[in-house]
């Protein structure tokens, strides 16, 4: 999985140097700003991971312990 996420990262580089490469500034700046983009797209994607993992791992919820010991309309009272 992670190394979905570092391709995405690069990729989103890429494209990034690109963009940035045709609006005419310095390689460097252009270089900067797109590590810049891939960082924050490898932290966005990372979060996104660990909030569906966590989801994920949640149990459902089991019904209230007192419910289950409580009488029906059927059973008569004693």
């Amino acid at each position: 999985m992670t190394r979905v996420i570092f391709q995405i990262g690069l990729l989103a580089f890429c494209v990034a140097a690109v963009v940035f490469g045709l609006e005419l500034q310095d390689i460097l700046e252009v270089v900067a700003r797109a590590f810049i983009v891939f960082i924050a797209v490898i932290g966005a994607m990372m979060v996104i991971l660990l909030v569906g993992a966590s989801f994920h791992r949640q149990a459902p919820q089991e019904a209230a312990p007192h419910a289950a010991h409580s009488r029906t309309a059927a059973e008569p009272v004693k």
